[in-house]
This record gives C-alpha cells, sequence and structure tokens, in this order.
C-alpha cells in the first residue's frame, strides 16, 4: 500500500458546546485564538471553543472500538480519519492488591477490632473491582468523545468468548462443572498428583511439606494461578538466590504457554453490559476486522482494528492525530518507601542491593540453610534511607511547566527539597520560583504518537 498524507486537525465546539466538525487549518484557528473570537476549550490544547454564534453544518462520524485488554478507538467520516487513540491501563489489579493489603495491615492494628469479613452482600450485576475499573474506564472514554465530535453512529467489536470450549472443544454439558482442579480440595494437591511430588528443578521425590508452589510468570509480571503457570520447588531450591541468578527463570522455557483468558473474559462482559450505557450501536465481529485488515494489507494493532471497525479503507486519509492515554492513579497511599543499601559484589566485581546480598534468611523460625551471600559485599557505595512524604505538592509527574529561565516548555518529572526545586524529564532542576504550570495532568496521561 503506497504512503497516504496525513493531517493534522483541531477539534471544535460551539458556544453551546455542541460539537462541530475538526478542521485541519491550523493558521484559522491560531487567528481565531489570537482575536478572541476563540478559547480553549476545557484542559484541552486540541479543542477550541467559539465564543461568537457560528453555524452547526456537521457530517456524519463513526466511531470504531476495539475493546479488549486495551482499547482502541477511531472515529472516521467522509472517507477522512479525525481522531485515533490507544488506552493502556496495565497495573490496576496491582494498585487494587496493594490497597487491600494496607487497610489489612492498618486494622489489624487496632485492638478489640470487630470483625467484618462476613457481613457484605454483593450487589446484583457485581463485577470484580478490576473487571469493573475497566468496564467504567471503556464507558468513559468513549462517551469523552462525543463531548467535541459529531458522532452519529458506534460500531463495537465484541465477541462473546467461551474459555473453557478454548481449552476443550469436545467439550460436554456437563463437563462445564469439572475443570482441571475436580476432585481436589487445593491448587497443590492438584500439583502433587500431577508432577508426582518431584521438584521441577532437580527432578527428585520430597515429602508435600518440603515443597512449595512456584509461578513461572511472577504476579508483579502478570502470571496467573492457573495450574499451567505453577511448578512445585522444594525448600532447597525455592529461594531468593535462584529468583535472582535466572535460575528459576529458565523453568518457563520448558514448559507450555498459558492463554491469557483476560481480554476474552472482558469481551464476554462488555457484550452483556453495553446496551446499559448506549441505546443506538452497532457490533460487529473481529473475523470480520481482521479480513478486512489483511484485504487493505494494513498491519495489525489496536488503533488500526479501531480503523477497520470505524468504516475505514486503504483509501481513507488517515490523520495525525494519534494519542496514547493512560490512567494514572490520583493518589498514592505509601507515605513511607524505602530505598536499600548498594554494594559491589566482590564476585563480579557489579554494584548490587543489599538485598540481592542478603544473608539466605528468610524466618527466625525455620533454617533452610540458604547460601549467604553476605561475605561478598565488598564495598558500599551508597547508604540505604528511609524516604517519609509529609506533604502534597501542586506540582505532579508528567504536569507541563513554563521555564521562564529558558523560556522553555518543560515536563516534570518530580519534586525535590521539601517543594522547592523542580526536577524535569530531562534530568535538569530548577527553582520552583522559576517556572510556571501550563497543563496539570488530571488523572490521563495522554501523548501523541508519531507512528500507527
Amino acid at each position: 500500500m503506497s504512503e497516504i498524507k496525513k493531517v493534522n486537525y483541531i477539534y471544535v465546539v460551539d458556544s453551546n458546546g455542541t460539537p462541530l466538525m475538526p478542521t485541519s487549518r491550523l493558521g484559522m484557528v491560531r487567528r481565531w485564538l489570537k482575536t478572541g473570537q476563540a478559547k480553549w476549550f476545557g484542559n484541552s490544547r486540541n479543542t477550541i471553543q467559539f465564543v461568537r454564534p457560528v453555524t452547526t453544518n456537521t457530517q456524519e462520524l463513526t466511531l470504531g472500538v476495539d475493546a479488549g485488554f486495551h482499547l482502541g478507538l477511531s472515529v472516521v467520516g467522509n472517507n477522512r480519519e479525525y481522531y485515533v487513540s490507544e488506552s493502556l491501563r496495565k497495573s490496576e489489579k496491582d494498585r487494587i492488591t496493594s490497597r487491600r493489603e494496607l487497610r489489612r495491615t492498618r486494622r489489624n492494628r487496632l485492638r478489640y477490632r470487630k470483625a467484618r469479613f462476613n457481613n457484605r452482600r454483593r450487589k446484583d450485576g457485581w463485577l470484580a473491582p478490576s473487571i469493573q475499573h475497566r468496564l467504567d474506564f471503556t464507558i468513559k472514554e468513549i462517551k469523552r468523545l462525543y463531548k467535541f465530535l459529531p458522532i452519529t453512529n458506534l460500531v463495537v467489536e465484541v465477541t462473546p468468548f467461551d474459555n473453557q470450549k478454548l481449552l476443550n472443544p469436545d467439550i460436554q454439558g456437563w463437563q462445564y462443572q469439572e475443570g482441571k482442579m475436580y476432585g481436589f480440595k487445593t491448587i497443590k494437591d492438584y500439583l502433587l498428583a500431577r508432577d508426582n511430588y518431584r521438584d521441577a528443578l532437580d527432578g527428585k521425590q520430597y515429602p508435600a511439606s518440603q515443597l512449595r508452589v512456584h509461578h513461572l510468570v511472577q504476579r508483579k509480571d502478570g502470571g496467573s494461578n492457573q495450574p499451567d503457570n505453577l511448578v512445585l520447588l522444594s525448600d532447597i531450591n525455592h529461594n531468593q538466590a535462584n529468583h535472582n541468578n535466572g535460575i528459576l527463570a529458565k523453568l518457563k522455557e520448558n514448559r507450555q504457554k498459558t492463554l491469557d483468558y483476560r481480554g476474552a473474559y472482558f469481551m464476554s462482559i462488555l457484550a452483556t453490559r453495553l446496551s446499559n450505557y448506549f441505546d443506538n450501536y452497532t457490533i460487529t465481529q473481529g473475523y470480520l476486522t481482521a479480513n478486512l485488515r489483511q484485504k487493505y494489507e494494513i498491519k495489525k494493532s489496536h488503533l488500526n482494528d479501531a480503523f477497520i471497525i470505524a468504516g475505514g479503507t486503504d483509501t481513507t486519509l488517515r490523520t495525525n492525530n494519534v494519542y496514547s492515554r493512560q490512567k494514572l492513579r490520583n493518589n498514592n497511599r505509601v507515605l513511607q518507601k524505602f530505598y536499600d543499601a548498594k554494594y559491589i559484589d566482590s564476585r563480579d566485581g557489579k554494584k548490587k542491593t543489599g538485598k540481592e546480598l542478603s544473608s539466605g534468611r528468610t524466618r527466625r523460625s525455620q533454617e533452610f540453610n540458604y547460601d549467604n551471600l553476605r561475605q561478598f559485599r565488598k564495598e558500599k557505595v551508597k547508604k540505604g534511607r528511609v524516604s517519609i512524604r509529609r506533604g502534597h505538592y501542586q506540582l505532579r509527574p508528567h504536569d507541563v511547566v513554563l521555564n521562564t529561565r529558558t523560556n522553555r516548555i518543560e515536563t516534570v518529572k518530580g519534586v525535590q527539597n521539601s517543594g522547592t526545586v523542580i526536577k524535569f524529564q530531562t534530568g535538569k532542576t530548577c527553582s520552583i520560583k522559576s517556572v510556571v504550570s501550563l497543563y496539570h495532568v488530571n488523572g490521563i496521561l495522554e501523548k501523541k504518537m508519531k507512528n500507527i
């Protein structure tokens, strides 16, 4: 397919907030802003709002939604693409887990606390918090586009999946109640029967009390609790040293890759809940999108899938308004952080943390006879420290400011020295008195992408 010229657009709304057609006449936009005929709309620098009466002639625009683990959005009309974005939220599960752990720890410090673990009733339509967040975020991102684009049609790619049938195509009705671990009380019982009490690293048999359940792909890296992602390791091999030196990481290379059903599960949920939020919309299937993408020789991506879903073809004029949107946390509840000391390893001369060169003892009540790596600490190159946050600051990471000393627009990385010094993404620092805040990232980090 030949290279097609791409166009930059500025989105337009009238004085009442009604969306108008986007414009590519950037020179006119500058004159409207300079003469006071228009102003920036909200906190955006991609949308203007007229302050004088204007005509409201619009054309039909179609919004294509590629829903799944990541979200792709594209707006197409009149054989032009006006908007395309990809929204990411990777660490929501970890944040919910961290919030739950902090809450439990905080409540356990209270003496004579009344137990409240069994007095909650789930309402009808309840979803897991991470899935509920992803659903709310998807609906919010779709509704956001209606504020500055005159969208008339909504097309969503949703395909309900049967996860059990993906594993077993010949599954019968009664077999849906009997999964892999049917007949076993715990995951460890299933693994003991599957692996015959053998250590996955050395192949020797051990008593059940000396075997530990190990995740091939760790939970922090997106691993699941599926049995395909779990193996048994003895107390001798399941230690911090083997985690750090990569011995345990080699186990996952020889195991069958675990299928990830998170995107499929979310699409099944979205297919059943979409009618609660939108009255008129059209549903399309994934195989139709794939066939059209191959027909037009467009490479696979969430952005391009949304473009095809919205009705784009190989002759449609693509846009340069390509955005990557990532949800940021509004508040970090961790007030105290620990930064480990760093030492020179006498074996290879590399700089390592105190945790990597630890004594190997994990519990005072149990002795596993792990290797004592503390003896290889040659020289301390950096002291450990504890950082305690005692206040919030107006400027936060990713905020856009004007450095009055250099007259340059910079992006904030953080605040230092009790709020008196600003550190930029470039690594340079400046006094907070020398900067002027231009744009505050309010929960969403939006970056313009160069290539689709």
